[in-house]
């Protein structure tokens, strides 16, 4: 079970920084990406965010139980 939450703990951490790299890059080239790939992309964002907690919290109760 903890190797099942850390791997969807690095996978959306992994996610959320490509995400942002690929958004930071695009603005520094001043090329505005098409709004329909930006809302995709910020979806994409906020879910993975939305498993970042989700597995942070189950591993911090995962961890205090163990003691």
């Amino acid at each position: 079970m903890e190797k099942k939450l850390r791997l969807c703990w690095s996978c959306s951490l992994l996610t959320i920084t490509c995400i942002t790299i690929v958004i930071t890059i695009f603005n520094f080239i001043d090329f505005d990406l098409p709004d329909s790939i930006q809302r995709i992309l910020g979806i994409i964002d906020l879910l993975a965010v939305f498993v970042l907690i989700f597995s942070t919290v189950k591993l911090k109760l995962w961890k205090k139980g163990e003691k």
